[in-house]
């Protein structure tokens, strides 16, 4: 691949691309869509590790030392924290209790904190495909962006999981990665990358509580409807080149 004028359009401190050749993963298992909807027959998923990845993990899991704390939302993502709230009570038996943009758990944030290490989480726990991909899937429902149907975007801030986000896509088989840190405050990690078949049938699962989300904060934005529009065509001219240069 040759990437032209990559520093022109953008400025970033590191990036890589990563390239590889790969075999279709079938993995067997059940969908979270109605059948007539999409063909994701391949689909497992892990709930433990689908709500791993949906953690907002800024600067650590364990931010600000809420007694019991499962997880902090913010008021433009309600529906995130309805969806969690159904996982939780359906495939735990737990009740999530709200305290003010918290919900709270003991069993659920111990879960939780045993997947850590200090700030990291413990990749020797990351043991099978089925829960790198289940963790990816909460990642991006809450964090990711289809760009097209063969490019899509992860993107954190101040977040230690970017780490475990690109290595699993690598050793997924995805063949083309780009890694992108952004220096700003808070530092923003980008990660644009071509999913697999299996991936893609992952993501589909989640698309319609993903739209969801995104309408809620789109409803709750506070930009003027002429600021919006300058910065969608910003995007718009962003993914345009993202595009180029995965087309090269």
């Amino acid at each position: 691949m040759k990437i032209k004028n990559l520093l022109s359009f953008i400025l970033l401190l590191t990036f890589s691309i990563v390239f590889s050749q790969v075999e279709k993963t079938k993995i067997k298992g059940v969908t979270l869509n109605k059948p007539n909807e999409i063909d994701t027959t391949q689909v497992r998923i892990n709930s433990t590790f689908l709500l791993l990845g949906t953690l907002n993990d800024y600067i650590s899991y364990n931010y600000g030392n809420i007694k019991n704390k499962f997880d902090l939302y913010y008021k433009n993502e309600k529906p995130l924290k309805n969806f969690v709230d159904s996982i939780a009570k359906k495939d735990f038996n737990v009740n999530l209790i709200e305290e003010k943009n918290y919900l709270v758990s003991e069993k659920l944030s111990n879960l939780m904190n045993s997947f850590y290490i200090e700030n990291n989480l413990n990749d020797s726990l990351f043991n099978s495909d089925e829960k790198k991909l289940s963790f990816l899937l909460g990642v991006y429902y809450r964090n990711g962006e289809k760009i097209n149907d063969n490019i899509y975007k992860i993107q954190l801030a101040n977040s230690s999981k970017h780490k475990n986000v690109y290595e699993y896509l690598k050793e997924l088989n995805c063949q083309n990665i780009l890694f992108k840190r952004l220096d700003n405050i808070p530092r923003i990690y980008q990660i644009y990358f071509q999913p697999t078949d299996i991936m893609k049938k992952y993501f589909a699962t989640i698309e319609t509580e993903k739209n969801k989300l995104s309408a809620s904060k789109d409803e709750f934005s506070r930009t003027n409807e002429k600021l919006k529009e300058e910065l969608k065509k910003q995007k718009d001219i962003e993914n345009s080149k993202i595009i180029e240069i995965f087309s090269n």
